[in-house]
Order: structure tokens, then C-alpha cells, then sequence
């Protein structure tokens, strides 16, 4: 199964369409099949259908492709799997379902994403991914509404400072968004 996972990441993390995204899409789900019992497995499925539904600009397949990952979610809490990295993945699906509509979903989803990183801090601080993603939600929330650039950077530069402290670079645990907080750093420090 890992060299599986090693496969169908290394196209994941190199792509740079959606066909590329939809490939790796794929190989997760054949994994995910065949190893219903590995949380990892299930992991990866609901994480790349999230990442594709924030570059689908259709609305009503954006949701479809969130409602897929859900399954693969639904699998995870079947098997009993309870960690910091489901809890960052809870948050991300909550996320993703405000990207489709955020002026009418914040209220909804904006909790639930809240409330998942709050879960995963507690089981893991270390966990960068809880400091990206809620960089990545000031970065993307307006200004007028307490977001932008300036209030995501410390986020992003303690997403950073996590992501250093990361001692194993497995696909066994799910390390993505460190390249992507480098991109949003430079960013924010060019403003």
C-alpha cells in the first residue's frame, strides 16, 4: 500500500492541472478500494477530491467532488480512526464546502471548520497544517471581515515553523501544504 500511496502522491504534489489532479485522483481511489481498512488509504481519496474541487470552477461539480470526499471521510470514522491529521481533514472538507459558496455557508461550515482545528490542536500542536489552513482562511477572507495578508502572515510563518519541526516525511502521515505556505509567505512578504 505505501508504494502505492508514494505513486499516486508524486503525481498529486507535482501536479499543476486538473487533469494531473484527477490522475492521482484515480490511482487514491483504486488504493482506497483495495485497503478499506487503512484510514491512509481513505485519507488521500478525500484530501485530492477536496484540493479539486477548489480548481473545478463549476459550482454543482465542486460540491459533488466534496461529497465524495465525505465518503472517503465516512470510511475513516468507520474504521475508528480519530487523529489530528482527520480532524485537519474535517476542517478542509468544512472549507472547501464555503469555497463553493462562502457568503452563504460561513455560518454553517465556519464553526465546523473552527471546531476541527481546535480538535486537532489539541491531539497534535505540532501539526503545521492547522496553521496553514487557518492562514490560508484569513488570507482568503476580506479584509472588511478581519481577513487578508497582513492578519494570515503569522499563521503562515508558524505553519512554517511546524512544518520544520517535521521529523518524519512519510506518505504514511500525511504531510502536504508545506511548498504552498512558502508560496503564500513570499506573498504576504511582498505586500
Amino acid at each position: 500500500m505505501e508504494d502505492n500511496l508514494k505513486e499516486a502522491y508524486a503525481i498529486m504534489d507535482t501536479a499543476k492541472t486538473m487533469p494531473s489532479l484527477m490522475t492521482a485522483s484515480a490511482k487514491f481511489d483504486l488504493i482506497a478500494t483495495k485497503y478499506q481498512d487503512q484510514w491512509v488509504a481513505q485519507y488521500y481519496s478525500a484530501y485530492t477530491k477536496a484540493i479539486i474541487s477548489y480548481f473545478e470552477s463549476d459550482v454543482v461539480k465542486k460540491d459533488l467532488y466534496v461529497d465524495e470526499a465525505d465518503t472517503y471521510l465516512n470510511k475513516i470514522e468507520e474504521i475508528g480512526t480519530n487523529n489530528d491529521h482527520v480532524f485537519v481533514l474535517k476542517a478542509l472538507l468544512a472549507n472547501a464546502r464555503m469555497a463553493v459558496d462562502g457568503e452563504h455557508r460561513w455560518q454553517e461550515y465556519g464553526p465546523i471548520f473552527e471546531e476541527n482545528l481546535k480538535k486537532a490542536k489539541e491531539v497534535n500542536e505540532n501539526n503545521p497544517q492547522i496553521y496553514y489552513l487557518k492562514a490560508v482562511s484569513i488570507f482568503y477572507t476580506p479584509k472588511m471581515f478581519g481577513g487578508g495578508a497582513k492578519k494570515a502572515k503569522p499563521y503562515f510563518e508558524k505553519a512554517k515553523e511546524k512544518y520544520a519541526l517535521m521529523t518524519e516525511r512519510s506518505v504514511m502521515v500525511p504531510y502536504w501544504g508545506e511548498p504552498q505556505n512558502e508560496d503564500y509567505l513570499k506573498q504576504v512578504n511582498a505586500d
